[in-house]
């Protein structure tokens, strides 16, 4: 588990899009932490502490300790918003979460020994990643950052599903409690795609001089014979 990460931010009394963009000239972002038994609040964040922040690995995935004016809250990131062009954090949508809350919330997979993957080493075959992310509940104090899937074992053919993933203590996948149709492949291993490219054919002068000789010898037998 990465070491938490703080960040102080402060309360905003105004709203709207003039407002946020105001704060965005400024520097800062406007956010809203809303959750638990208290009423949304609307705070700003200096936009270099978030976007520093944002490139912590798990960041997305763990309990955040925002500081408001000596009020700390423990929040988790519901979503960010960012420019699509210049990928600048524009705002951010916060839980709030204490240890004994069950959140839901998706965390990303993470595959072990893909270079020592059996199926690829003794046979050939290539990685076949089919989800990325996985939405699962848990209780706040037992959040994973990611879920580790170790496809060392896998031989060409095999797959592992979400069903058999070795979760973590107190995780739970929702989806699965919703049917078997539900259960599906995370990861598999199949044959390597070996494109055939048929040889080109390349034309001689004497093709090209006996397609022409038949060409004209067609256009001959296609004119009628004159009368003598």
């Amino acid at each position: 588990m990465s070491e938490q990460v703080n960040l102080n931010a402060t309360n905003r009394e105004e709203e709207g899009k003039s407002s946020s963009r105001q704060l965005r000239r400024m520097g800062s972002v406007p956010a809203v932490i809303y959750g638990g038994d208290k009423d949304p609040i609307r705070i700003s964040i200096l936009e270099k502490d978030i976007a520093k922040a944002s490139e912590i690995p798990g960041f997305a995935t763990q309990i955040l300790n925002i500081n408001i004016s000596g009020d700390e809250q423990n929040v988790i990131v519901k979503e960010i918003q960012r420019h699509p062009a210049t990928q600048r954090v524009l705002h951010a949508d916060l839980q709030r979460v204490n240890p004994d809350t069950k959140i839901s919330i998706s965390v990303p997979v993470r595959f072990l020994n893909e270079d020592n993957c059996m199926g690829v080493k003794m046979h050939g075959g290539a990685i076949s990643r089919l989800i990325n992310d996985i939405d699962i509940s848990c209780l706040a104090s037992n959040l994973p950052e990611y879920l580790e899937v170790d496809v060392a074992e896998l031989d060409v053919g095999d797959s592992i599903f979400l069903s058999a993933l070795n979760l973590p203590e107190g995780v739970e996948i929702p989806s699965l409690a919703l049917g078997d149709d539900r259960d599906q492949a995370v990861v598999s291993v199949t044959e390597a795609k070996v494109l055939e490219v048929e040889p080109e054919i390349i034309e001689t002068e004497e093709d090209g001089e006996s397609s022409e000789d038949e060409d004209a010898a067609e256009s001959t037998d296609g004119q009628e014979e004159p009368d003598e």
